[in-house]
């Protein structure tokens, strides 16, 4: 700072005192890389002052505070050369509008970026250095949420934004994929670590996946790939990486961050093994989107919804590969969507009564952990006649459809059996006789009708017709006399 301060002093006092001179400005930027121009705005003013034409000499220390970067170095020296504008290297003793100034000048600027690439070098091996020693004052703590730096340079908890990172955490075990957790930190407005509003699924995982905040340190992530540019990559083996344990107070608990990890890894394993593009595919709308599994061939069952009047409700889970696959399974199962939902609710009524399942040891943390959770769900919802949004988030894993039964998985590997009832053909609201249909039907035809021109006549509803021949639905007495205005008496209702 001192010694930018007497930079100053100097060239204003030696311009002053020279009455051939007139000073324009002091063009200096403060701590700024000379490595590129395009951060350097006081350099950028002076060239714009020099395309106005309100420069012709330009007075600088050294080569190297004119630029350190050979190409952007000579561009801007040709360019002020075009322009008739001199610059004077006091060091070099060079004027660049002389003959030699050229040739000279693209020697020295060549020395100067190799003086700039070996200071980088010793700046990269002094920062290696600390990551070895596991030095926290290195990690910049604006990168991520929740934490700041203490006036001795440690890294602190930020409690307001500690606050946040727990959340998310927590919002994560409780079923929201990252996708929804960013929606909902959107929605409500949350401040990101560096003020933005605007989370996404990316933010969500760093966060998930940061190891920082159970205390411990990975140090060398990433690293500049070139001195020049600046330019950050991920570190995937190019250069050693350092990893110590509670260089700074935790967040999360060590146990809970663990738990996060077998989390996705089991999420994404769910993923492979049924062949998804998406862990997350439910949502308030529909809860069971992504948690129905054809028991025939592991795949995915997709709710469809039918116009067709013989079954009770319209809506319907059916196995993915039913839809236009080449690799069509065996499962002819059209589940019933009410049926699907009240097997879940009937699953976890009988499991208040068989909770001794959840006393079972097993080595998964995670499943320990989920076994935990769900007895104190048990114990806060009891017997249900609907499943919540939120429950069900907390508690399913998925449900196994097969011909006569489903399968109910809890996250707590609980499996709960619960047989279906005819679950491939419902049956109708009202049961007429084949007999009958076949009286309309053919009453009908012997006069040479279709269905569609006896509705028309008749003044009836098409679909209404075929489902009282079908023996779907019990004819009104209005309805019946507009067909035997049109047909005469109708043998079947006599």
């Amino acid at each position: 700072m001192v010694s930018y301060q007497n930079q100053v002093q100097y060239y204003q006092h030696t311009i002053q005192a020279n009455p051939s001179y007139e000073l324009i400005g002091i063009f200096a930027d403060e701590g700024i890389s000379g490595t590129g121009s395009h951060q350097r705005v006081e350099f950028n003013r002076l060239m714009q002052n020099a395309r106005d034409g309100k420069l012709d000499l330009i007075i600088t220390k050294s080569l190297s505070r004119f630029g350190r970067n050979t190409l952007d170095c000579l561009m801007n020296i040709r360019e002020l050369k075009a322009l008739g504008v001199d610059v004077y290297f006091e060091r070099e003793n060079v004027h660049v509008l002389r003959s030699e100034g050229e040739m000279l000048l693209t020697l020295i600027a060549a020395v100067a970026q190799n003086e700039s690439l070996n200071q980088s070098d010793n700046v990269k091996w002094g920062i290696r250095r600390q990551y070895e020693r596991g030095n926290i004052k290195s990690v910049q703590a604006s990168k991520f949420l929740g934490y700041k730096k203490d006036k001795q340079g440690d890294l602190v908890i930020n409690e307001e934004q500690a606050v946040m990172v727990r959340r998310i955490y927590q919002l994560f075990l409780d079923g929201l994929g990252v996708y929804q957790i960013a929606t909902l930190l959107t929605v409500e407005s949350v401040p990101m670590a560096y003020g933005g509003k605007e989370w996404t699924p990316s933010h969500i995982l760093k966060v998930l996946t940061n190891e920082k905040y159970m205390g411990d340190t990975r140090f060398q992530k990433t690293f500049n790939a070139d001195y020049l540019t600046k330019r950050r990559v991920k570190n995937t083996g190019q250069l050693p990486q350092y990893y110590r344990e509670n260089t700074h107070p935790a967040i999360i608990d060590r146990e809970v961050w663990e738990l996060i990890q077998l989390e996705m890894a089991r999420q994404k394993l769910f993923v492979e093994s049924h062949h998804m593009d998406k862990f997350h595919h439910h949502s308030q709308e529909i809860p069971l989107s992504g948690k129905i599994i054809c028991g025939e061939c592991g795949r995915l069952l997709l709710l469809r919804e039918t116009n067709r009047a013989t079954y009770e409700n319209n809506k319907f889970w059916r196995c993915v590969t039913r839809h236009g696959s080449k690799n069509s399974c065996d499962s002819q199962l059209r589940l019933d969507m009410n049926v699907a939902n009240q097997s879940l609710v009937t699953a976890w009524n009988v499991l208040i009564c068989q909770q001794d399942h959840l006393d079972l040891e097993s080595d998964s943390k995670l499943v320990l952990y989920r076994r935990n959770r769900l007895k104190a769900l048990l114990q806060e919802h009891g017997p249900i006649k609907v499943m919540p949004y939120d429950l069900l988030l907390q508690a399913l894993d998925h449900i196994e459809v097969h011909a006569d039964y489903l399968t109910v998985v809890f996250l707590a590997g609980i499996r709960i059996r619960v047989d279906l009832y005819c679950p491939n053909k419902l049956k109708p609201r009202w049961t007429h006789t084949r007999k009958v249909k076949s009286k309309l039907a053919r009453q009908r035809m012997s006069l040479g009708l279709t269905q569609e021109k006896l509705a028309a006549q008749a003044g009836v509803a098409r679909a209404y017709l075929n489902r009282v021949e079908n023996g779907l639905a019990v004819p009104s007495v209005e309805f019946l006399q507009k067909l035997s205005r049109v047909i005469g008496p109708i043998d079947a209702y006599q």
